[in-house]
């Protein structure tokens, strides 16, 4: 009799503090068995995406660095109105609609999109930089997804695309790749926004504290034809420098129906 019902009642109203201290225990035992199968899961998430991506080792050691430094670089650049021009151009485009960013980065740019009204969705394919955009941007739609993974429950669902700074850290052999995989998320005669640096070539380079990044640089004539190629129309063109050593070549597109 003494494991019945009664008995265990009994033992708990003669020792109540005891009774206490067994369920702190019980707690903190499922709390840290919850905490570590959330640390699993996520690692697994983040593994998976890793592995679907198929990076180059240039792609993978621009992606290393900005998982190490997402903080600070997205607190390097979080000055707002960096694209104003470019994005009252957007707008005229496409007043309104729902729209998807490659390359959310820090939420920089989202905060400002989402100003304006649009229905907005952001990727990256850096884990850290999808943290730190969920922090600036509390109840907006952030995705761990690499440009090549674009994954959505309907093909051609978005009005719209805003990819700044993004795929210039595509290699030239996968550009076509990755601007199909983004004009399958957005339906025929939607509109989109792409920055790159103009230049020539294409190179890893570091910076002073040795992180690398990788780096595809193109003239104006050159991204159009490869816009053309892949089935975007060119609806207008723009020269933006920012320096002696940097010029953005801002393509306003229009997916081919």
């Amino acid at each position: 009799m003494k494991n019945s019902e009664f008995d265990i009642v009994h033992r708990d109203k003669l020792s109540p503090g005891r009774n206490v201290v067994d369920r702190n225990r019980k707690k903190d035992s499922e709390w840290k068995k919850f905490s570590w199968e959330w640390k699993w899961c996520r690692e697994v998430e983040v593994s998976f995406f890793e592995k679907a991506m198929n990076l180059t080792a240039e792609e993978d050691e621009t992606l290393n660095t900005y998982q190490t430094t997402a903080q600070q670089w997205a607190g390097k650049h979080a000055t707002a109105g960096f694209w104003r021009e470019e994005m009252k151009i957007f707008q005229r485009f496409l007043p309104v609609g729902k729209i998807l960013e490659v390359g959310s980065g820090g939420g920089r740019d989202a905060k400002e999109l989402i100003a304006f009204g649009y229905e907005y969705t952001g990727t990256d394919i850096s884990s850290n930089f999808v943290e730190v955009a969920r922090r600036k941007n509390p109840g907006a739609t952030f995705l761990v997804q690499s440009v090549y993974d674009l994954e959505f429950s309907e093909d051609a669902q978005f009005d719209g695309f805003w990819a700044s700074a993004v795929l210039l850290h595509i290699p030239k052999t996968k550009i076509g790749k990755a601007l199909q995989r983004i004009r399958k998320c957005v339906k025929g005669g939607g509109i989109g926004f792409i920055s790159l640096k103009q230049g020539e070539g294409e190179r890893l380079e570091a910076d002073s504290l040795k992180n690398g990044r990788f780096f595809s640089y193109y003239t104006g004539k050159e991204f159009h034809e490869v816009l053309l190629k892949n089935g975007f129309e060119v609806v207008q063109m723009k020269v933006h420098p920012t320096s002696e050593k940097t010029t953005w070549l801002c393509f306003f597109v229009r997916v081919s129906k």
